[in-house]
């Protein structure tokens, strides 16, 4: 299958064409930029084109994903030329202008999806994350749209299917209010003059979680944003409701009115009704998720860890050598590399586990081990399962092996080829407590 991705060279294009490709899906991105387009053509392993028309004559899924203020005008450049029975969706975060565009503008045969996926290109993976999908009811019959659909839960997204103008009115609030208000403090603290990393210092936890989230969104294209703010409808409603609050608490403040501010507090607070309870959970969750990696990472100072990049994935595994204010100091392969710890999450064991296997190289050493006939070897490989990686590749009870005993061949493996024989000493000495004898000794 050949997935065409307008636009697929930066963004969330390229989160897509970069997520899709490790799939196992043929990519071709467009973009204007020759010299970028060659570059990630590189990069991910897709295949670039300048040419957007080229591009989607032959997707069998075309995917528009270019900034909102020319999302209309690509939509009708390239949809007259996307195959029947192809599909063609947007992934913008407005949907009644490209819904109708492509409606209008493709030919019968073609499944129209217009799609919003919540959230933005330094996201890990779909996993948890919510993707809205707006197809009118003819497309929503379409096989193709149960395959889409099917695809995007199989990943751990949480789709939602709802119409293009109610989508729209939700996001004004979900987006537009949300984008404008921490832009707006952000603005506010740089007008300040706050030293944010000093700030940090004598933060609240709530102000610790809001400097990440204003960070958060401020460090996005701001292009993306602005078109975000400028082209929903909703948005002015919002803007002059959200300031008509702030200018309300200003001058009750400056009234030193202590009644009328807690009452709006209250007022709010029964707005939310249960959800109160539930934001100061989920906002304990956030803060406490963050000291404990950090306390879960000092206690790992000497241990072999890894550490996953949440923007690239790549894998950082090694020694921790030291944690110093926000970073991390691992050793690599014998040298010290400097992380910053907002950038990494810790790996499990298992996941660690699972990463070794697929990308260290193994070294083993086997040895074989006496032991009683009626020996329980399943509670035996437990036991050695916990403080050892090992398994058993031979049982033997022949005429060479004394009499009411049995032979049992271990392979212990390591990652460490220098540490094999430490792993022996130490393995031989568990051995000998528990009753067994080194047959070559």
């Amino acid at each position: 299958m050949i997935i065409s991705i307008i636009g697929g060279t930066d963004g969330l294009g390229k989160w897509f064409a970069r997520f899709l490709k490790n799939k196992g899906f043929d990519v071709v991105v467009t973009g204007r930029d020759t010299i970028k387009g060659k570059k990630v053509e590189k990069e991910i392993g897709v295949r670039y084109t300048n040419n957007n028309i080229e591009a989607s004559k032959i997707g069998d899924i075309v995917m528009v994903a270019v900034p909102i203020n020319i999302t209309e005008k690509v939509i009708k450049e390239i949809a007259p030329y996307v195959r029947e029975n192809c599909v063609l969706m947007d992934i913008t975060s407005i949907k009644e202008i490209p819904a109708r565009a492509m409606e209008r503008y493709a030919k019968d045969g073609v499944c129209v999806i217009p799609t919003h996926p919540m959230f933005g290109p330094s996201t890990p993976s779909l996993k948890r994350q919510v993707v809205i999908l707006t197809p009118s009811e003819k497309h929503k019959n379409n096989p193709w749209f149960d395959k889409i659909k099917m695809f995007l839960e199989k990943e751990g997204a949480r789709v939602i299917v709802i119409p293009p103008e109610k989508h729209d009115r939700i996001m004004g609030v979900v987006q537009g209010l949300t984008h404008y208000a921490y832009i707006a403090l952000g603005a506010t603290l740089k007008d300040l003059n706050i030293n944010i990393k000093e700030s940090r210092k004598y933060a609240s936890p709530i102000y610790e979680l809001m400097l990440n989230i204003i960070a958060r969104i401020i460090g996005q294209n701001p292009y993306l944003y602005a078109d975000i703010q400028m082209h929903n409808p909703q948005i002015k409603h919002i803007h002059e409701t959200f300031i008509k609050e702030c200018n309300t608490i200003k001058q009750i403040v400056e009234k030193k009115d202590r009644e009328s501010f807690a009452e709006i507090m209250k007022e709010a607070a029964k707005h939310f009704g249960n959800e109160t309870i539930r934001g100061m959970n989920y906002s304990n969750k956030a803060v406490g998720a963050i000291t404990e990696e950090i306390e879960r990472i000092k206690k790992s100072i000497g241990k072999e860890i890894g550490l996953r990049h949440v923007y690239s994935n790549k894998v950082h595994f090694g020694i921790v050598k030291n944690v110093v204010d926000d970073f991390i100091i691992l050793n690599k392969n014998g040298k010290d590399l400097k992380l910053n710890i907002a950038n990494v999450m810790l790996m499990s064991n298992e996941e660690l586990k699972e990463w070794k296997e697929q990308n260290l190289k193994k070294y083993y050493y086997d040895i074989s081990i006496l032991f009683k006939k009626e020996i329980n070897l399943d509670i035996i490989l437990k036991l050695l399962n916990c403080m050892f990686d090992i398994e058993i590749i031979d049982i033997y009870e022949g005429s060479n092996v004394k009499n009411g005993f049995k032979s049992v061949t271990f392979r212990i493996y390591s990652y460490k080829k220098d540490d094999l024989k430490i792993l022996k000493k130490s393995f031989l000495e568990v051995i000998k407590n528990i009753g067994g004898i080194n047959r070559y000794n």
